[in-house]
């Protein structure tokens, strides 16, 4: 019993004259102990409600409030942690679209003694530091996507995906705790099998990665999945390509026509060819059948397609110093991805294909003449300089070129690596909370204090050669 409300351990003695008064004062206690009785039972059902309304409250905020929220940290602006997202927005996360599917290839573990052979590395998907690029990459496709909504207000969800020859079956568990479903796969032909003996013997020893490189065409028959981006490593996405989506699914998305028109209108396209995204900067400027860029496919899986593409190399149709066909090579990768897709969607299947802007998708800074007052690297007289692309409207970013690069190209490249160290600054701050679950909000991420060019590089390297660079942690 609460020690607020009377309490009687004796009867009070009290000599009176007469019944009278003992009487009144038996009235006069008995009230009391009923006014006693009235405020005991408000108090008990008070303290009852109150019990309710904090537990309830409890547990709302436990419900509305993901783990890895806000980091109320000093000079972290929105932009620098794209975690900062308020629980009434988290909320709000509509139900996503299509789940796009992100895949990559591993070719082989890299080598250690050689780093410039591109057969022995596996070109870009396979260089030894690929673990940075993979766990960058995967984050720059997580902001981007819906589980980021209040920040990207993108409505597709992603899966990341990785094709791994068995060559590399030994490196590739760093995928798995990176979120990537890992896919063994073996190069999709026999090199024995293809008819033309000049293209089994340099099929293997030319392009990125030789023959291996066309386990990027897994990608076609990836059914679970409407959409699948093939990317290399050095790959960035800064913004959601949903407008893309929306038109690539047009049948799909029924009711949504308007939204869809419009979609269509925002969509970058190179003169509207019928084809993936093509390498200008692997021909001589005005060369008809360009290579397409293998670093970056869209695709929508087909069964047809892929068994197609394995009947195409195994037919040897493939000339020396022509290419597909007698006219579709002349490249670097010419005998692989580059120049195969473009003589798919331009040779045989003209119209199914678009080639989307290079200033907007998989952006490399490069420059659009093969000097300043040359021909367009495209053939035209005039041409679009994506070196003046403001960094916001670019979707995805492609860090394929030299690193000895031209003057005019610097201050992109400087951009492009600015973003890169600020989604891995990102991602290392989320790692920091995801390790201190229970304890602050800030959790045990500390900034490195790497001295060189720190507005770019963000304290991750401490020279500029290789060997300053601070690892992942």
């Amino acid at each position: 019993m609460p020690s607020s409300l009377p309490h009687q351990t004796a009867q009070s003695v009290i000599t009176l004259s007469n019944n009278q008064n003992r009487r009144r004062n038996q009235k006069r206690w008995s009230t009391s102990t009923i006014q006693c009785l009235v405020l005991t039972s408000v108090l008990f059902t008070l303290a009852l409600w109150l019990s309710i309304l904090l537990q309830f409250g409890s547990e709302s905020i436990d419900e509305s409030i993901p783990v890895r929220e806000s980091i109320d940290e000093e000079n972290i602006s929105v932009k620098d942690h794209q975690f900062d997202v308020a629980a009434t927005q988290q909320n709000q996360q509509p139900k996503a679209k299509a789940t796009i599917a992100y895949a990559v290839s591993l070719t082989s573990c890299g080598s250690t003694t050689n780093l410039h052979d591109n057969i022995a590395n596996g070109g870009h998907s396979s260089d030894p530091s690929f673990r940075e690029g993979a766990a960058v990459l995967a984050h720059s496709i997580h902001l981007s996507s819906i589980r980021n909504f209040a920040q990207s207000g993108s409505h597709y969800d992603y899966k990341l995906i990785v094709f791994v020859h068995p060559n590399a079956r030994a490196c590739s568990d760093i995928f798995e705790e990176l979120g990537y479903e890992i896919q063994i796969r073996d190069t999709p032909f026999k090199v024995a099998d293809i008819k033309s003996e000049w293209l089994q013997e340099h099929i293997v020893k030319t392009g990125c990665c030789g023959e291996k490189e066309y386990l990027k065409l897994y990608s076609y028959i990836q059914f679970d999945y409407p959409i699948v981006i093939h990317l290399d490593l050095d790959s960035l996405i800064l913004k959601p390509m949903d407008d893309l989506f929306d038109v690539m699914l047009a049948d799909k998305l029924i009711g949504k026509e308007e939204s869809i028109e419009s979609a269509r209108k925002r969509v970058a396209v190179m003169h509207d060819n019928p084809l993936p995204q093509s390498d200008y900067n692997m021909i001589n400027p005005g060369k008809k059948h360009v290579g397409v860029q293998g670093g970056f496919l869209i695709v929508r899986p087909n069964q047809a397609a892929f068994d197609e593409y394995i009947k195409i190399v195994l037919s040897g149709n493939f000339r020396s110093g022509g290419g597909w066909g007698g006219q579709y090579g002349g490249y670097f990768g010419a005998q692989q991805i580059q120049g195969i897709c473009s003589y798919f969607y331009d040779k045989k299947h003209p119209g199914t294909g678009v080639e989307l802007n290079k200033c907007y998708y998989n952006v490399m800074a490069d420059p659009p003449r093969q000097n300043e007052v040359g021909k367009c690297r495209d053939g035209r007289e005039e041409c679009q300089d994506c070196r003046d692309t403001p960094l916001e409207e670019i979707y995805s970013v492609h860090f394929t070129l030299p690193k000895t690069v031209e003057m005019s190209q610097k201050a992109m490249c400087s951009k492009f690596h600015g973003e890169w160290f600020r989604i891995r600054e990102d991602l290392e701050r989320v790692r920091a909370l995801e390790r201190n679950v229970g304890g602050s909000e800030v959790g045990d991420y500390a900034k490195p204090k790497g001295p060189h060019m720190p507005e770019i590089f963000r304290g991750f390297c401490k020279s500029g050669q290789a060997s300053g660079y601070i690892p992942l942690q």
